[in-house]
């Protein structure tokens, strides 16, 4: 989901909590407990979950208020992208959309179930943040993300969140068991993060380091044990091992 209008955001919000909710408030509460229900309900929800991806880039476009399609900006970006598609096969990204949206707040979102259904829309106001190292380390890594172990990396854990842990857990092992997913979907996430940090300093090939920089100084999400992002300095030791000349 990527900020939007107040109107939007809601309608966005109330249509998938219906889809969500709705359902289970609709089935008889004599169902509540048995096999076949409980089997449904998991197959639904995780049903749900992969649609939402899959239907992610769509639900992002719609949210785009205003699409930026020329202007200094919008070349700079087509600039960028265009030599990042001309380095070698090794260290290429996925040749996915890059949508720039105008918008005054900072957000770059990869969107999309499979690469080939895959698109990155990147907000007018972090674009116009970053210079020429700062938007190529984006770019690469938003595409980056586009490639298929990152889109299963995203989903499956989402999946897994949805249809095996209990909606309500009760008692210590179920807590323990809850917080255990959680670490080790932390430990997942951080590390096809810095795989992604590593694989956009491949691509760049120079100016890796001054480009992650950039990025940090923009705005984006903060970094440290409490957060999704992996610690600052091991993003800069993967782009250092990444392109350890870069100037």
């Amino acid at each position: 989901m990527i900020p939007s209008s107040p109107r939007r955001t809601w309608t966005f919000l109330l249509v998938s909590s219906l889809a969500y909710f709705v359902p289970g408030l609709l089935v008889p509460a004599a169902w509540d407990k048995t096999a076949a229900y409980l089997l449904l309900s998991d197959f639904y929800q995780g049903a749900l979950v992969v649609a939402g991806f899959w239907y992610g880039p769509a639900i992002c476009r719609a949210l785009v208020l205003r699409e930026v399609v020329a202007g200094p900006l919008r070349q700079a970006v087509d600039r960028t992208l265009a030599e990042l598609r001309a380095n070698g096969e090794h260290s290429r990204p996925a040749g996915i959309p890059v949508t720039l949206a105008e918008h005054s707040a900072p957000f770059v979102v990869t969107a999309g179930l499979l690469p080939r259904h895959s698109q990155v829309f990147l907000s007018s106001a972090l674009a116009g943040r970053l210079g020429e190292h700062g938007l190529r380390f984006l770019l690469a890594r938003a595409l980056v993300h586009g490639g298929l172990p990152q889109r299963l990396a995203a989903v499956l854990p989402v999946v897994g969140l949805t249809v095996m842990l209990p909606d309500t857990p009760t008692g210590p092992v179920a807590w323990l068991s809850v917080a255990g997913f959680l670490a080790g979907w932390l430990a997942i996430h951080w590390f096809f993060e810095l795989r992604a940090d590593f694989q956009a300093a491949q691509a760049m090939r120079h100016g890796a380091d001054a480009g992650l920089r950039e990025v940090l100084a923009a705005g984006t999400a903060p970094a440290g044990w409490l957060f999704a992002q992996p610690p600052i300095r091991w993003r800069m030791h993967m782009v250092g091992r990444a392109a350890p000349s870069s100037p």
